[in-house]
């Protein structure tokens, strides 16, 4: 069969399934409203799926050349490729498609998907790029990156007895270089953002996304096995570990399943369970992450306490949860009620302001419905160049180290336990007066 016959066929099979109509009965030149009995939605339907088959997007002024089998047959051919059109595997071999992700992505031979990308202004907060932004960004790329593989779309994705599943993350972890912390990327910079997935069991996921300049050479942005190597090449990861979950099951009652698409059986397979896993397992046990190196000065002696009460206009996602994205803002509001009044060395508005992700480790234990309160607890520290050879004290950055826990007030469960370093981005000790403060907690 030729590639053309190929495509041909491939169109008619997506129409007939739209249409449900068997596939011999569509002629190549019969137009799908007036011949076929279609109405509009199908119509939409249509378009929407051959975007995704053939990783393209068809403009407005196009869609009405979608009438047919042989004008969509026309239109793909001016948008994708020759010798890519009609390829069975013609995701794999690397056709682009917008992707929703302000840039362009395409998943490669390897399995890994590739995204080009502009940050915008809605990555962005008070200080450059943000992590509740960074955090809706990875997700979308997680489901993008999962649904080029399984052939459907999120809201298709169902389990063997057609549940309908969501990708529940249970362990996050990011981290920037030092001397390049989150804030140091802003608006307009362009990124290469390299994605892996492994799969265990086709039921728990866990993969990581490398930030590469996209200024540098094409070769060098390549998939990488771990962190540890994207520290060694200074550029920003972030890794993030989710299972499938049915949806509808209520936050504390979450039943796990796998995804029945054929398609995710082509995810490369690992042979045991992410150590992600037990990360998140062992901080459960132990309450925590563990403190941080012992140059870091503890600023508050009682656990910092908050209670946030659950947004449902702000938090809540599209299936009725608590956003794990929004796990990171509450920890953010809750160290700007609590750091400038109850540590032993307050922390300012005005320098909160300014304050930027180093690197973040969560852990997920549960979800929370949207009438529910989150209670935060925040223990705090502060790089204290006074317990280190630091050169000059003064001219020290200012470095918080934080452990936050999150309980569900209805039933006392654990839902949320992390550990982040931050900055307080271009400010010195001195700048903040904080040099004098830090002698005498170093003793």
């Amino acid at each position: 069969m030729d590639k053309e016959q190929q495509l041909r066929e491939q169109i008619t099979d997506l129409l007939a399934q739209i249409l449900e109509l068997p596939g011999d009965s569509i002629a190549s030149d019969a137009h799908l409203m007036k011949d076929l009995g279609g109405d509009s939605w199908q119509y939409l339907e249509f378009r929407t799926e051959l975007e995704r088959v053939f990783s393209i997007t068809i403009p407005d002024a196009e869609v009405d050349r979608l009438g047919t089998v042989d004008e969509a047959m026309q239109l793909i051919s001016e948008y994708v490729a020759p010798e890519a059109a009609g390829d069975k595997e013609v995701q794999a071999a690397g056709a682009r498609d917008r992707a929703g992700l302000d840039g362009e992505a395409y998943l490669g031979e390897d399995g890994v998907y590739y995204v080009d990308m502009e940050l915008a202004a809605h990555h962005t907060g008070r200080c450059n790029l943000a992590e509740t932004p960074l955090m809706k960004l990875l997700s979308h790329i997680r489901w993008t990156h999962l649904n080029q593989f399984t052939g459907v779309p999120g809201k298709q994705l169902v389990d063997e007895e057609n549940a309908r599943l969501q990708a529940s993350f249970y362990y996050v972890e990011i981290k920037f270089p030092r001397q390049t912390p989150m804030a140091s990327y802003g608006e307009n910079d362009r990124l290469t953002i390299v994605n892996t997935l492994d799969s265990f069991g086709n039921s728990v996921m866990d993969g990581y996304a490398f930030f590469y300049p996209a200024s540098w050479p094409q070769e060098k942005k390549i998939p990488l096995m771990n962190g540890k190597q994207a520290e060694d090449l200074g550029i920003p990861y972030a890794r993030t570990s989710n299972v499938f979950v049915k949806m509808g099951e209520g936050p504390s009652g979450k039943e796990k399943s796998k995804p029945a698409q054929p398609g995710v059986d082509n995810i490369p397979k690992i042979a045991e369970v992410p150590d992600s896993y037990l990360l998140v397992k062992k901080a459960d046990q132990e309450n925590g992450f563990g403190p941080p190196a012992e140059h870091f000065s503890l600023i508050t002696p009682e656990t910092l306490e908050f209670e946030y009460r659950i947004d449902p206009d702000r938090d809540i996602n599209g299936v009725g949860r608590l956003s794990f994205a929004s796990y990171c803002m509450i920890q953010d509001i809750a160290e700007r009620r609590l750091l400038p009044e109850k540590p032993v060395i307050r922390i300012g508005h005005d320098l909160l302001n300014d304050r930027t992700v180093v690197s973040r480790r969560s852990a997920y234990l549960a979800g929370a419905d949207q009438e529910d309160s989150i209670l935060v607890s925040i223990d705090a520290w502060l790089e204290n160049p006074f317990l280190s050879d630091h050169p000059a004290p003064e001219m020290a950055p200012i470095r918080l180290y934080m452990n936050c826990e999150m309980v569900r007030r209805s039933d006392g469960k654990r839902t949320l336990l992390s550990a982040a370093e931050k900055v307080i981005f271009g400010k010195t000790l001195e700048d903040a007066g904080l040099v004098e403060s830090l002698k005498k907690l170093a003793g």
